[in-house]
């Protein structure tokens, strides 16, 4: 039934491959670094026509762990499988995403070199300045409680039941979807988002310039993040590989996140959010961080300090690739 579509997807992918080994055909190389899928296949391909083998790392920011019933992606997904074991090291964001993508790829993680590296800002330190980004684009009151949810607009996100809970909150508290990409509110599921919330949700669908980013998520008061798990671990799992959490705490805003794995740890150490099993929850959550704001805005900024400093992590694998290429030039 979708077999054109399953035919232009892998075309794609091979206009890729090829695009790869002519840009790089015959180059020495020290190191290639492979994104994703896609990334490690073609450094695998690329490999064969250098006259010595480089330093190959390997860096996972998408998981798909679910088994397509495409074809074509089934079969690209065995393609990857076997590229994965010429990798010398995996950056990754963090333990139970190495666990899914070792179970996905069959990956092998006693020859190679792991270094965990959190989705969060680079070369940013923490902020506590408040913007008025929402106040003024929505004229919110003083005494309205800004909660956030940033990034896509999808039932991927839970937005949906979100936004269905959110008609129970009450008056001061504003849900504010704000999309990393252009949206109009006339498509189907973003009217089904507003029908849920009975007209109570506040739509931000122009997205910014990164230079502004922290202008958008530093005029809330609450973040709120949730991944439904019917997509495969690569949501559930989510995270250190979640770009709002990083950049939620980095602006000193504390977070209500769905209990997923590795957020309710990360709360009881820090104590700069809530997790909620149910989203009839989400109010009490938000009460409960009111009551004691200024303690869990101060622990979020100091969970991005310790947690998600971009080059506190990364920094080591800069230095083992020099150490490793250096090795190999001997």
């Amino acid at each position: 039934e979708n077999f054109e579509e399953q035919k232009d997807w892998f075309e794609d992918k091979v206009r890729y491959l090829v695009f790869c080994i002519k840009r790089y055909l015959c180059k020495d190389f020290d190191a290639i670094i492979a994104v994703d899928g896609i990334g490690i296949v073609a450094a695998y391909l690329i490999s064969f026509f250098c006259r010595h083998k480089p330093l190959i790392i390997f860096w996972s920011l998408e998981i798909d762990s679910r088994q397509s019933p495409q074809i074509s992606q089934r079969l690209f997904d065995y393609f990857t499988s076997k590229a994965t074991k010429v990798a010398d090291t995996l950056v990754i964001q963090e333990k139970s995403r190495l666990k899914a993508l070792c179970e996905k790829f069959k990956f092998k993680i006693n020859q190679t070199s792991i270094f965990l590296v959190p989705h969060s800002p680079v070369a940013s330190k923490s902020t506590s300045t408040k913007s008025n980004f929402f106040q003024r684009k929505f004229s919110f009151s003083k005494s309205d409680i800004v909660i956030l949810h940033a990034g896509w607009i999808h039932d991927a996100m839970c937005v949906d039941k979100i936004a269905e809970s959110s008609k129970y909150w009450k008056e001061e508290y504003k849900l504010v979807l704000h999309e990393r990409e252009k949206r109009l509110d006339t498509e189907p599921f973003i009217r089904h988002v507003i029908s849920l919330s009975k007209n109570r949700v506040f739509l931000s669908l122009d997205p910014v310039s990164f230079d502004l980013i922290d202008e958008v998520f530093s005029s809330a008061t609450i973040g709120i993040i949730a991944y439904d798990k019917r997509y495969g671990e690569g949501r559930e799992n989510a995270h250190k590989a979640s770009g709002k959490l990083g950049q939620y705490l980095k602006c000193g805003i504390p977070v209500i996140a769905l209990n997923l794995p590795g957020y309710s740890e990360m709360f009881e150490e820090y104590r700069c959010g809530m997790v909620f099993d149910n989203f009839s929850d989400i109010a009490s959550c938000v009460d409960k961080i009111l009551a004691d704001y200024q303690s869990f805005h101060l622990q979020a900024l100091r969970c991005y300090e310790e947690e998600f400093d971009f080059g506190k992590f990364f920094n080591p694998l800069l230095l083992h690739i020099h150490r490793s290429v250096s090795t190999k030039l001997i």
